[in-house]
């Protein structure tokens, strides 16, 4: 199997964009399962499976995660079956540190570190509230403090 893409970053980062430029030249991405609500622009089986909280702990109890974290009061979880059937992922960095070694020889990690002024004009253009995004900045500001496992930095939020 070749290299894993795992792509990484705070909120309105640029996931999402570099995920579709991955998928238009070939690779395929696993769709996460997240106890939380669906957003009016997302669908289910594309963007996430959205399962209930206690379907969640039920696939915990199956063994059906290779990878689950807790993150902004929800749950977020790569399957088994997408984990070995997928090549480009979408994680939080607890998430990151769940991968056994020998999958980490394996994967790419991408992390995107966008300035938080362009983050915040992002999550401005999606309607987020004030209090919202000062509350997304300050937790992403705590969840990435001494990140380093990665294997490529973009900072240029015009990649």
């Amino acid at each position: 199997m070749n290299k894993r893409i795992i792509l990484v970053g705070p909120a309105c980062s640029g996931k999402t964009f570099l995920r579709g430029r991955l998928e238009e030249k070939g690779y395929h991405f696993d769709v996460s399962y997240t106890t939380r609500e669906k957003r009016p622009d997302e669908e289910y089986g594309v963007d996430y499976n959205f399962i209930s909280e206690s379907e969640f702990t039920l696939r915990i109890s199956q063994g059906a995660f290779y990878e689950h974290v807790q993150y902004n009061g929800f749950r977020y979880g790569t399957g088994m079956y997408e984990w070995n059937n997928s090549d480009c992922f979408i994680m939080e960095t607890d998430g990151i540190k769940h991968i056994k070694p020998e999958d980490r020889k394996r994967s790419f990690i991408i992390y995107l570190n966008i300035v938080y002024l362009v983050r915040a004009d992002r999550m401005l253009k999606r309607g987020w509230t004030t209090e919202k995004i000062e509350e997304r900045l300050k937790t992403d500001r705590e969840k990435f403090k001494g990140f380093s496992d990665y294997d490529m930095l973009i900072t240029n939020h015009n990649f």
